[in-house]
């Protein structure tokens, strides 16, 4: 494989398994695969967390649906493939984007998690990418300052510290987690 070479998200998809840990730490930028470190084990805490919280919430909504580690298509010619944390879907089957390994289907709301040096260095392309392609609620989780960096399309951006909350406003109804329970340490460790 050429450092050079310039792949479609789909050739990318059929790479992706030559790559070392068969690609699972790689995204493609704009036809160019670029590798990130594997996330640490705070990343992990903060994925357990989150999903138990819209584990919740959507099993009470009874609609929509959460994936983690989806590659999300955001932009064609070039193409660039983005795989953030968590990507959630307020409508279609609770299980449409489960078994894929890509899709260009938008999601509602995105979760990235800033946890190595690649991934912190690499997140304001990955924002830009999603606001552009019009994902109306984005939220940035920084370990190092433990806060969240969230992003409304229609009203902005802010930063949530430790002793706030995010909500999921018009995206996502009646959610809610503190900031400070992201970070918590699962009760069995």
């Amino acid at each position: 494989m050429s450092d050079t070479a310039t792949y479609t998200a789909e050739q990318f998809l059929d790479a992706r398994i030559e790559l070392p840990d068969s690609g699972r730490w790689t995204e493609l930028d704009q036809g160019q695969i670029i590798n990130l470190d594997a996330p640490d084990i705070e990343h992990g805490t903060i994925v357990l967390n989150i999903s138990k919280a819209l584990s919740r919430y959507l099993h009470e909504r009874r609609e929509g649906s959460a994936t983690f580690e989806l590659g999300l298509v955001v932009k064609r010619d070039p193409d660039t493939v983005r795989f953030p944390a968590v990507s959630i879907y307020n409508s279609g089957g609770q299980f449409d984007e489960t078994d894929k390994a890509m899709t260009e289907r938008r999601p509602d709301a995105i979760i990235e998690i800033a946890s190595t040096n690649p991934r912190r260095s690499g997140m304001k392309a990955h924002v830009d990418d999603f606001v552009n392609w019009g994902v109306p609620l984005i939220w940035v989780i920084d370990p190092p300052e433990k806060e969240v960096l969230e992003y409304r399309t229609a009203s902005g951006s802010e930063v949530i510290d430790i002793n706030g909350k995010i909500t999921g406003g018009d995206t996502l109804p009646d959610f809610a987690m503190s900031v400070r329970d992201l970070f918590a340490e699962p009760d069995w460790w």
